[in-house]
């Protein structure tokens, strides 16, 4: 079922077996393993069903180092969080990227990728991804030649893309209905309160905007927020312990890490067409699998860099047929029709170039494959991995927001390492374009990614925020452990893009996805035998005690 906080009586308790904090993708899809099973589970929503402006302030937040807009535009509160404004890309990561590698500082998960592999596969299920078909599977079924870059150098992987990417609407009707789950909307997590010795949770302090407090009780907590989030609720809850839940050794909000974003430059093209061919997206039964190439894992070795992909970007000018048939089409298929003066400019735009327009609904409906413009700029927009770095962080600032809570400050640093794989790749991707003769780069553009300053005016983050609770068998190099629970805290679990002790190139969701299962597999085992609680609403007594007993 789903409820709100506003209709619950001031200073009540809920209790459960298992309190989720955050209903996006991690909580809504650890929520769902519990579906129909004896346990009983409440998760806590701080937004409502619908994006709400005045809930979207509470991510207001100061920004230390390099710019980074997405600490608070990256962040959505509502029901199904950030999934409600994403396109849906997914990639598992690669197995090189749960390994320690020499050259990056503080790389190496405590976990491999055969530990998370069956986790993935249930993951693509939530997600309804469909077979993961490799770039040379596709370009088979297309019947065209696929770019053979030298694998040391350069290789190209598929990402697919979720059909039904918001899980505030996707799984909204199977919520409602279930029975032993219970989403409390509106229901900011305020503190974790944990026993004197800092050992176990008793308690969720939660409170609306319009200061209704409650409280939530549970035999095991999971925080499933972002990133940011999740490191703000460990630093903000310090009634115990001063320096905040989980963080004995100062370790909670570091190593922040987030997909260094280039936009880089004109590719110019000798063979468009076998370009557009080998790197425009395909479409499988409407599942969509977009090419992305990658680093050589050699070339990688070989210089010391990091993990990088890019996209092909065929740039569409806004008033191309295209671009307005394709405005046009959303439009309709959204059922939010323009104004009559701006639908007959659409229109008019859309059959300015019949020609085009038909070839790109050909390649649509009977190719199986995107639709992109035979002129207009060609880019490569590419995602590198960072380096984890102690220093690139998350703190608290002195200012309060509308809760009366800390707000969030960050130090987003990125540094050499990073700078350096950029330049290589881009130098790769130019020098195979040019050797295949399909394009060409004219590298003098680069020369601004040899200055070690002046590149970070290319880079821009990219809402993938990780790293911030990482994960480590030692408490003294990590907040949780191989099984994503708090070193230290009995109940208390991380199943969020946080724990990443380092990020890999691949987008993030996926894998946060897998982690969340594989902490519902664990509760599931250490409670089976348990006597399941029911859920419960009640007005909070006084409570006495240092354990917390309610009386």
């Amino acid at each position: 079922m789903i409820k709100d906080l506003h209709e619950f009586d001031d200073g009540a308790c809920v209790s459960a077996d298992i309190c989720i904090i955050g209903a996006g993708a991690a909580g809504i899809t650890v929520a769902r393993e519990f579906l129909g099973s004896h346990l009983s589970v409440v998760v806590l929503e701080g937004g409502g069903l619908d994006n709400e402006t005045v809930i979207q302030q509470l991510n207001a937040s100061e920004v230390l180092g390099l710019p980074h807009a997405g600490i608070e535009k990256g962040r959505v509160r509502a029901f199904g969080g950030s999934t409600t404004a994403w396109g849906g890309q997914n990639l598992r990561l690669n197995d090189c990227d749960f390994q320690k590698r020499s050259w990056v500082p503080n790389s190496g998960w405590p976990i491999s990728l055969q530990d998370i592999e069956p986790y993935y596969e249930r993951a693509e299920r939530v997600l309804q991804l469909g077979p993961n078909v490799p770039y040379q599977g596709l370009c088979t079924r297309a019947r065209i030649e696929p770019l053979a870059f030298d694998p040391d150098k350069l290789y190209i992987e598929c990402s697919r893309w979720s059909p039904s990417p918001n899980f505030g609407t996707t799984y909204r009707k199977e919520l409602r209905e279930a029975r032993n789950i219970s989403v409390i909307l509106h229901a900011n997590v305020t503190e974790l309160v944990t026993n004197q010795a800092a050992t176990t949770v008793e308690r969720v302090e939660i409170k609306t905007l319009s200061g209704k407090r409650a409280t939530a009780r549970a035999r095991f907590y999971i925080i499933c927020c972002g990133g940011i989030e999740s490191a703000r609720i460990l630093l903000v809850s310090d009634s115990i312990d001063r320096n905040g839940v989980g963080n004995k050794h100062d370790l909670v909000g570091r190593y922040f890490q987030d997909h260094v974003h280039i936009w880089y430059g004109d590719i110019v093209t000798t063979n468009r067409k076998r370009l557009q061919n080998s790197c425009e997206s395909f479409f499988i039964r409407g599942r969509k699998y977009a090419p992305l190439i990658s680093l050589g894992h050699q070339l990688q070795a070989e210089k010391k860099l990091l993990r990088i992909h890019g996209t092909v970007i065929f740039w569409m000018e806004s008033d191309s047929s295209v671009a307005a048939a394709k405005t046009l089409f959303r439009a309709v298929r959204g059922r939010t029709l323009p104004p009559l003066r701006e639908l007959r400019h659409l229109l008019g735009n859309s059959l300015a170039d019949p020609g085009e327009l038909l070839d790109i609904v050909y390649r649509y409906y009977i190719q199986k494959r995107a639709g992109t413009p035979k002129r207009g700029r060609v880019y490569l927009a590419a995602l590198c991995e960072m380096s984890p770095n102690p220093d690139s962080r998350i703190t608290l600032s002195q200012v309060p927001d509308q809760l009366g809570i800390r707000r969030a400050q960050i130090d987003w640093r990125i540094g050499e390492l990073e700078r350096r794989t950029v330049s290589e790749y881009v130098k790769a991707v130019a020098s195979e374009l040019a050797r295949l003769r399909v394009g060409s780069y004219d590298l003098k553009q680069a020369a601004v990614l040899e200055d070690e300053k002046a590149w970070v005016t290319l880079a821009t983050d990219n809402n993938h925020h990780m790293g911030t609770t990482r994960m480590h068998e030692t408490d003294k190099l990590g907040v949780v452990d191989s099984n994503c629970q708090v070193h230290g805290i009995q109940n208390l679990y991380i199943a969020s893009s946080s724990v990443f002790p380092s990020s890999g190139s691949a987008y993030p969701t996926l894998t946060t996805l897998a982690l969340g299962i594989r902490v519902a597999d664990r509760l599931k085992h250490l409670l089976g035998a348990a006597k399941p609680m029911e859920f419960s609403t009640r007005e909070l007594l006084p409570i006495a005690g240092s354990h917390g007993e309610v009386r």
